[in-house]
């Protein structure tokens, strides 16, 4: 008996084979979809968890950081753009704003939640003063309105984060439809 079905085994193995061999001639396209997208999701994540802050980044690379983060905010998880924001908040932003549940709520308030998944992003002139520098950002929401909001950040003096560029506050204004930057 054991003799039958080893053939019969070997013949269902070789038909499952063929039948998946030619399903993929048939559609390659399919395949490399799955696998860009099983690439993509392995990079996203991997990017996420690498953004946190670093003595080479400048501050406006610091608030780029951050937007471009929020303005894909639940990728590869929900909140994720948050969680970045969080980890380049400063000590002093994170006493008054944290921990990360309190910041999250803070973040999804109405003050706070155009940052969130937003259309695009315009950059203002970076003012650097010493330890200090500010950056006005206009974004566009996903219904097409206009928000601004200023970014405020301080070199850090003290490990863990000696010489990171790190945001001490965000303050949201309103934008006029005359306004331009400069």
């Amino acid at each position: 008996m054991t003799c039958c079905r080893q053939p019969l085994i070997r013949m269902f193995l070789i038909a499952f084979a063929g039948t998946v061999l030619l399903w993929w001639v048939l559609n390659p396209s399919d395949w490399s979809r799955i696998s860009a997208g099983l690439q993509a999701a392995r990079e996203a994540t991997g990017a996420q968890s690498e953004l946190r802050p670093r003595p080479a980044y400048p501050p406006d690379k610091v608030v780029r950081i951050q937007i471009e983060a929020l303005g894909d905010n639940d990728r590869p998880h929900t909140d994720a753009g948050i969680e970045v924001t969080f980890r380049f908040a400063s000590p002093a932003n994170k006493k008054v704003t944290g921990p990360l549940p309190r910041f999250i709520e803070m973040v999804h308030n109405p003050a706070y939640r155009p940052m969130l998944n937003h259309r695009g992003a315009r950059y203002g002139k970076l003012k650097r003063e010493e330890d200090r520098a500010s950056q006005t950002v206009i974004l566009t929401t996903d219904d097409g309105s206009r928000v601004g909001y200023l970014f405020q950040l301080s070199r850090q003096s003290e490990a863990p984060y000696k010489d990171c560029w790190m945001t001490d506050s965000v303050m949201r204004f309103e934008v006029r439809d005359d306004y331009r930057q400069v």
